[in-house]
């Protein structure tokens, strides 16, 4: 069995083409400022949202003169309507949310696959309609089918982001009908739990990056308060703090999309269907610790975790849904009475029963699920799964086993 997925190749832009980049990106801003301006003049005045398609004919005639793709040109206001989409999604939950209105001075450049040809040399063809010559990129690509190409500007570089069709192999499976529940942590990013086995996932390395990062920036903080803005060493020092958080948070992207990849490939060796996430939102509301405690609760990046399990487990059909985490670590799942955890260890003062205390969260939201099985009373140690950079691969289709992780158990 096989499917079809899109994934993003990046693909650096020559030097020479910046100039050309950045006026594209302005061209881009432009359109979607001419847009966003008309749909909300329309809005204050008549007091009704135009369509899509009333809007689609008013700026073609408006972007006559402008020299790229019609179907860019459509691309680009397609950005701000699924912008506005999202408004009207979650202005129902929150009333005084405002649409779209910021301003763009630069927005990526969006070429759609009817103007993209991939030649068999390799080189790429960006089309910029009839009066224009196409912008053509050396690649290293292998013939495939390119959705789509956007044209984005990161850390001082341009890159084109390419939407690329991969076809995935799957074998036939059993039928995923399982349930795992999900507690996370900062210290463990995912304690995971099926109804038999407790799995954690420890975050040492990507803790030590995120200390590493909070120094490091502390001590740039005070060389640059030393210097008078403006001036050469302070330039200097702005763009070296600058490097330094990029890639310590291109390790911790890394880390977080590793981490996530293999809990889902886990998910689908175990058949499981539904994923239950413990929901903390608003966690950080009324936390009253001291700094370092503070510092860590705000740096938790729970969200991305959950997003990104969100979006893989979607590839494979794997329903993720989420309920209260209220008092969770605390719940015995074998009495039910509540208990206050010692550290990381759990014991319960009125059964005796005694067990890792992420894995009693875990265990404790796996119980709250309607569709989940009994959880089994003798439970065996939870298993730790320590992250090793060099030892695991990055992409969901390859179903990672925890053979590519270092594996132990915690008492």
């Amino acid at each position: 069995m096989s499917r079809y997925v899109v994934r993003t190749y990046k693909v650096p832009v020559p030097l020479e083409l910046y100039p050309l980049c950045s006026e594209l990106n302005k061209t881009a801003a432009r359109i979607y400022n001419k847009t966003m301006s008309l749909v909300k003049k329309i809005k204050r005045k008549k007091g009704f949202w135009l369509s899509q398609n009333t809007v689609r004919k008013y700026i073609l005639r408006w972007a006559d003169n402008i020299d790229i793709h019609t179907h860019s040109k459509q691309a680009i206001l397609q950005e701000y309507f699924q912008a506005l989409d999202s408004y009207f999604s979650a202005v129902k939950s929150k009333p005084d949310l405002r649409p779209p209105y910021k301003k763009k001075r630069f927005l990526p450049f969006i070429w759609k696959n009817t103007a993209i040809k991939l030649m068999p040399d390799g080189k790429l063809k960006l089309s910029m309609g009839r009066k224009q010559q196409p912008i053509i990129i050396q690649t290293s690509l292998p013939a495939t089918i390119i959705r789509q190409a956007k044209l984005v500007y990161e850390n001082g570089r341009y890159y084109l982001h390419l939407g690329i069709e991969v076809k995935i192999e799957e074998e036939n499976r059993q039928p995923k009908t399982k349930v795992m529940s999900i507690d996370l942590g900062i210290i463990h990013p995912i304690t995971c739990f099926d109804g038999s086995e407790t799995i954690i996932y420890r975050g040492g390395i990507l803790n030590s990056v995120l200390r590493y990062r909070n120094k490091k920036l502390a001590e740039f903080q005070k060389l640059l308060n030393r210097c008078k803005k403006g001036s050469k060493r302070y330039r200097k020092l702005s763009k070296a703090k600058k490097r330094m958080l990029t890639g310590t948070q291109n390790q911790i992207r890394n880390m977080l999309h590793k981490i996530t990849s293999n809990f889902v490939g886990l998910c689908i060796q175990k058949s499981v269907g539904t994923i239950v996430v413990g929901d903390i939102t608003n966690i950080r509301y009324g936390a009253n610790g001291n700094d370092n405690y503070n510092q860590k609760l705000h740096q938790w990046q729970y969200r991305k975790i959950v997003n990104m399990i969100t979006d893989k487990a979607k590839l494979h059909e794997i329903k993720v849904v989420s309920i209260s985490e209220a008092y969770t670590s605390k719940r015995c799942p074998v009495c039910g009475s509540r208990n206050h955890p010692n550290n990381r260890n759990y014991k319960c003062q009125n059964c005796g029963f005694e067990y890792h205390r992420d894995g009693v969260g875990a265990i404790s939201i796996y119980a709250r699920y309607p569709g989940a099985s009994q959880v089994i009373v003798e439970l065996a140690p939870a298993r730790g799964v320590r992250f090793n950079p060099h030892l695991c691969g990055h992409g969901v289709s390859v179903s990672p086993s925890l053979g590519d992780w270092e594996c132990q158990i915690i008492n």
